[in-house]
């Protein structure tokens, strides 16, 4: 192809778009092809406003953007220095080829008007930030210690950790509460993390639905601060529940207790889920020990349910003709998980039947077998 014939792809009349870039070239990508003598350089962006009409494009297509440039030795090797999760304002040129409902669309890039554009619509960090009050406060928090994950939001991370304890000023006597500070961060930048059961001194804006979410702003200072220690030493405090099936921790991070059950003859780990905050596991308790009553009747039912489900996906899966009563036998090492609204799941490795997926069973608090597939 000829710089030619590759500027003949593309309409001759321009469209002004603001793009949010979802991938560009890196050191890692390697060079890219040439046309000629030049590079057909390529980024993509996942959505776009239209500047002209203020309608927002390209959303669940693969939107390319191409141009020919020489490669440089001063600047962007290639052009154009795209960053992911940042926006541009560009003068484009659509290819002739694309139609409406296309799921690829390809535009040939003629100019960049401006980088690090802001607009509400594209931009997820404030598209975030707009669930939160403007106004910021200060806060000092006793954190659990996290964050308890991470999520790649182009170009960004996504993050939270819950507080347990907090005072609105630097006299104020602490109170024990529950609540989950969140932020949003590049992911060129530092992790934030917080160390398990201290206290910070953080600026953050209040959730407008919910006062209990926090969006984190800065974080001013750790801090080793007395007025937190009883409510520590009683957020560590360990909460049980006893009962014949055996005992079960609470464990606060994941709003559920932990524990063991004879199942059959087998050890069986087991889950009971509470409400995000509660130390109250007798609800879910009490639904154990009622599926429990009669083990051997529940498991040889969630194994018929099973078997009636996913008996031909196995035979596909492992290649084997198996039976109904293969299937039932290669289930094993039970596990048992109680949720708030009673539903129950019983998961059980699967014998090699579905590549070491786990098969999951769930029975609602109607005692109705509702679905059974794999999971992991």
């Amino acid at each position: 192809m000829s710089p030619e014939e590759f500027n003949q792809q593309y309409r001759s009349d321009t469209r002004e778009l603001v793009v949010r870039i979802a991938w560009c070239w890196s050191k890692k990508s390697g060079p890219f092809s040439q046309v000629g003598n030049l590079y057909h350089a390529k980024a993509r962006f996942d959505q776009a406003l239209d500047v002209r009409t203020g309608e927002i494009v390209g959303k669940g297509c693969t939107n390319w953007l191409e141009w020919l440039t020489p490669k440089r030795r001063l600047g962007h090797p290639y052009g154009f220095a795209f960053q992911v999760g940042h926006l541009y304002r560009l003068l484009v040129r659509e290819a002739r080829s694309d139609a409406d409902g296309a799921s690829t669309r390809s535009y040939c890039v003629e100019r960049m008007l401006a980088a690090d554009v802001t607009e509400p619509r594209l931009d997820p960090y404030l598209q975030f930030a707009a669930a939160y009050h403007e106004r910021e406060v200060e806060r000092w928090l006793l954190m659990e210690g996290g964050p308890l994950g991470w999520a790649n939001v182009l170009g960004y991370r996504r993050a939270a950790v819950r507080f347990v304890a907090m005072a609105e000023g630097e006299t104020d006597e602490p109170v024990a509460c529950d609540g989950l500070v969140r932020w949003m961060e590049r992911e060129d930048t530092r992790r934030t993390r917080f160390d398990e059961m201290c206290v910070y001194r953080v600026r953050v804006r209040e959730g407008r639905e919910d006062p209990s979410s926090l969006m984190l702003v800065k974080v001013v200072r750790k801090l080793g601060d007395p007025r937190f220690d009883a409510l520590r030493e009683e957020y560590l405090r360990p909460v049980e529940l006893e009962s014949p099936l055996g005992t079960f921790v609470l464990n606060r991070r994941y709003d559920w207790f932990e524990g063991a059950i004879d199942y059959l003859g087998n050890p069986c780990d087991v889950l009971l889920h509470v409400a995000e905050g509660s130390t109250d596991g007798s609800r879910a308790l009490r639904r154990l020990e009622a599926v429990c009553a009669d083990l051997a009747a529940l498991d040889r039912k969630a194994r018929s349910y099973a078997a009636d489900e996913m008996l031909e996906d196995a035979c596909d899966w492992c290649e084997e003709d198996l039976t109904r009563d293969d299937f039932m036998a290669r289930m094993c090492d039970v596990s048992l998980s109680v949720d708030e609204d009673c539903s129950v799941e019983l998961c059980y490795r699967d014998g090699g039947m579905f590549a070491g997926h786990v098969i999951v069973v769930e029975m609602d608090a109607d005692d109705e077998f509702v679905q059974a597939d794999i999971m992991g």
